[in-house]
């Protein structure tokens, strides 16, 4: 995998600062993502995944997951949010795409409780290559 660059979410749901399905978030990376390393078998089109947030008191931690085995998509790594957006949730049937140097889910159905952080915060992404804190001015997530 290329060394990650940045990190993003972008808010299509009712309330900033809440994670909801049509939510999204967005992974870079500095080249052309090759998808077969992130999951096995995946040209990069359109395919399930389940987003997990666990509850970390205030840094509630967010992976990417197979749908179908659970298992954590190591190449993508972890989210430290920096806020307290849940007490541990799914978002089942997440769709994951991949074009070019960009990983993008945008997020499914939710099972469990999601909350609302009020405040800014800057996420960090821990890859397996390196770790990098998103870029722009502090925002409320999702």
């Amino acid at each position: 995998m290329p060394t990650a660059t940045d990190v993003q979410t972008q808010n299509s749901g009712s309330k900033a600062g809440k994670a909801e399905s049509g939510d999204s978030i967005t992974f870079t990376f500095a080249g052309a993502v090759d998808p077969a390393s992130v999951l096995a078998g995946w040209n990069g089109g359109g395919t399930l995944v389940t987003v997990h947030f666990q509850d970390n008191a205030k840094n509630d931690v967010l992976t990417v997951r197979n749908a179908s085995t659970g298992a954590m998509l190591f190449p993508l790594g972890f989210v430290n949010l920096g806020g307290d957006y849940s007490h541990t949730a799914d978002f089942r049937f997440s769709v994951m795409t991949a074009s070019g140097n960009t990983v993008k889910i945008v997020f499914g159905t939710l099972s469990g409780l999601v909350k609302e952080n009020p405040t800014g915060a800057a996420m960090v992404w821990s890859p397996p290559t390196n770790t990098i804190t998103e870029s722009g001015p502090l925002d409320k997530e999702f």
